[in-house]
């Protein structure tokens, strides 16, 4: 078997490929290939001629503790049945782990279709949404404070200053700008969706993007900069009552819908798991840290898969030594270094779940001083 970066003459396989794992509509293929996939961003395992295993490497920008990183998220995980069981997708990650470190990226991100497969990998749970499921009567008594238009390509600057103003104070999310957007009109199109944007006496100040699906109006997003927006944005989902009996709404994890919903008890709430993150580059991610001038520390990181930070690391103020020869101070696998350093858990939720293991406990008071939990959200899809 043969592992490298994908040629031109290779896209019908990967599409063929893609095809048969995934079942997306012709259109939104056409939409996929004709927008985002780029044969340098695409790995293939060739085997006798053929392709029989690929992934693809979209490239975001996303925002983790005030730095913005440029990102590879692995999309189209895909395996020729004929050829599942027999290593080639485990070849495939470890070898598209350190072809991101060779890259100089920090971090990378997927979205899973099952835990177990990429927690192996170093790849850890990072980012939650909330799910509402509500009955469209429900929301009948909200009112509207504005007007609503169809997105256009003109409205986008309008869009980008309402989702930067949405979350401002949250961790992780990917940094929009109008290429972005140009491209997300043609993704929800392809899968027949529709963006609407609210528009007050004084501003536009709120969007949402919706699918029709059956009885159910799913909302894959919202964004809002005050509370107008968002009863606007509940009474323009009422007004389908005609067409939809129920709403399915996800959204960042401290959404403010269930804050102002009346009948409370009469609606399903649940936290959804969404993303994994992964650490690339453990020095370059910590000498990115506003770390505090008195921290000392000898921090061992476990990684199986790129040896570049499998090693201890000297964090003495804020000079990083990696690969000492001392005894560690602190010592954790990769995956629990990732959760820490992408702020969706704390240090005492590591130590409880056992992931740290330390000489002596007054190193949770140091850790503190580098890693903290914040809100997480991300809402991409491929």
């Amino acid at each position: 078997m043969k592992i490298r970066f994908a040629y031109n003459e290779d896209l019908q396989e990967i599409k063929n490929m893609w095809e048969y794992c995934f079942g997306d509509t012709e259109m939104f293929m056409d939409y996929y290939f004709d927008n985002k996939y780029k044969c340098e961003n695409t790995l293939v395992v060739e085997d006798n001629r053929r392709i029989i295993s690929s992934l693809q490497l979209n490239q975001y920008k996303i925002k983790i503790n005030n730095n913005i990183y440029d990102t590879s998220y692995v999309v189209g995980v895909a395996t020729l049945p004929e050829a599942r069981g027999g290593g080639a997708m485990k070849d495939l990650i470890s070898t598209t782990l350190n072809q991101l470190y060779n890259k100089k990226q920090v971090v990378s991100i997927l979205m899973p279709i099952d835990y177990r497969l990429y927690r192996k990998f170093g790849y850890e749970h990072c980012y939650d949404q909330i799910n509402y499921e509500i009955n469209i009567e429900l929301l009948k008594d909200f009112k509207s404070k504005g007007v609503f238009k169809k997105a256009l390509n003109k409205h986008i600057d309008s869009i980008i200053d309402i989702y930067d103003c949405f979350l401002k104070d949250k961790n992780g999310y990917v940094k929009r700008d109008r290429t972005y957007y140009d491209t997300l009109f043609k993704e929800i199109e392809s899968e027949n969706g529709y963006i609407y944007i609210h528009e007050n006496e004084e501003q536009m100040d709120g969007y949402v993007i919706y699918f029709k699906m059956d009885d159910t109006m799913f909302i894959r997003e919202i964004a809002y900069k005050n509370i107008d927006a968002l009863k606007s944005i509940l009474k323009f989902i009422y007004n389908h009552n005609t067409q939809f009996k129920k709403v399915s709404i996800n959204s960042i994890i401290d959404d403010k819908i269930k804050l102002i919903i009346p009948a409370l008890k009469k609606i399903n709430m649940n936290i959804k798991p969404f993303m994994m993150g992964r650490v690339i580059n453990v020095k370059k991610f910590i000498e990115g840290l506003n770390i505090e001038k008195d921290i000392n520390l000898k921090l061992r990181v476990k990684d199986r898969f790129i040896d570049q930070n499998n090693k201890t690391f000297l964090i003495n103020n804020k000079e990083i030594v990696e690969s000492i020869d001392e005894k560690e101070d602190i010592s954790m696998d990769i995956n629990t270094f990732s959760q820490l350093a992408f702020s969706y858990i704390d240090i005492e939720e590591a130590v409880f779940l056992g992931n740290i293991d330390m000489e002596d406990t007054i190193y949770i008071n140091v850790l503190k001083k580098i890693f903290n939990k914040k809100t997480n959200y991300i809402n991409e899809y491929i």
